[in-house]
C-alpha cells in the first residue's frame, strides 16, 4: 500500500451526525430558497431538490446546470445562515480521536468555508485542520466531480494514494476513488463495496482503521 500521509474529512453528517437536527434546518432552507428563486411551491421544491441530488450530487449542482441565472453565492450564503450553537456542542471524544492520528488533516466539503469554520469551532476541533477546501475553492465543482478531488490534490502537492477521504456519501467517494484516494464511508449500516475500502457506522469507529493505514 502506498505511503499514506494525509487525511481528508467531509463535514456534514461525517464529523457530526444528522441526529443533531442541524442539517434538517439546512435542508428546509434549501427548499425554501429554491421555491422562492424558481417560483415553486414547497412540495415542488422538495421534489426538485431530491432529483438534483440524485442526478447531480447536490442541489447547488442542479441549480447551476439547469438554472444558470440564479445567484449561487446568494444561495450558499442563505442556506448556511443557521446558528449552529443551537444544535452542536464540543465533542471531546472526537477531539481526542483527531489528536491521536499522526497525520495532517483538512476539511473537504460541499458547503462553504464560513459554515465549516463555525461547525468545527462549535465542535471544538477546528485546530486539527490545516485547511478547509470548500465548494467555492474548487470552482463550484462539488463532490463527486473528480475535478474537485484533483484540485485538492494539486493544492496539497500529493498523489491520490497518499490520502484517505472520509465521507458519509458513497456516491461522493466515487470521485475520490477515481483519483486514487483510499476511502472510508461513514454511514450507519454501510458496508465496503467497489470503490469503498472501509465502512464504519460512526466517525469514532474510523480511528483504528486510520491508525493501521498510517502505520503501513
Amino acid at each position: 500500500m502506498a505511503d499514506i500521509r494525509y487525511l481528508l474529512f467531509d463535514l456534514d453528517d461525517t464529523l457530526y451526525t444528522n441526529a443533531s437536527g442541524l442539517f434538517n434546518e439546512v435542508g428546509g432552507r434549501i427548499e425554501r430558497w429554491t421555491a422562492d428563486a424558481l417560483g415553486l411551491d414547497l412540495a415542488a421544491a422538495k421534489s426538485l431538490r431530491r432529483r438534483y441530488y440524485e442526478q447531480y450530487g447536490t442541489t447547488m449542482a442542479g441549480l447551476r446546470k439547469e438554472h444558470p441565472e440564479v445567484d449561487i453565492d446568494a444561495y450558499l450564503d442563505d442556506v448556511h445562515a443557521v446558528d449552529v450553537s443551537r444544535y452542536l456542542s464540543p465533542d471531546p471524544a472526537l477531539d481526542a480521536m483527531l489528536t491521536s492520528l499522526p497525520a495532517p488533516k483538512s476539511i473537504f466539503t460541499n458547503s462553504i468555508t464560513d459554515w465549516a469554520e463555525r461547525v468545527t469551532r462549535q465542535l471544538g476541533i477546528r485546530h486539527h485542520f490545516e485547511a478547509i477546501f470548500d465548494v467555492r475553492a474548487v470552482g463550484y465543482q462539488s463532490k463527486p466531480d473528480p475535478f474537485a478531488f484533483e484540485w485538492v490534490l494539486q493544492t496539497l502537492a500529493l498523489p491520490g494514494p497518499a490520502c484517505v477521504m472520509l465521507d458519509d456519501q458513497a456516491g461522493y467517494l466515487t470521485g475520490a476513488t477515481q483519483v486514487g484516494m483510499h476511502t472510508v464511508l461513514v454511514r450507519h449500516g454501510a458496508q465496503p463495496t467497489d470503490g469503498i475500502d472501509f465502512a464504519v457506522d460512526h466517525i469514532l469507529e474510523a480511528e483504528p482503521i486510520l491508525q493501521r493505514l498510517l502505520a503501513t
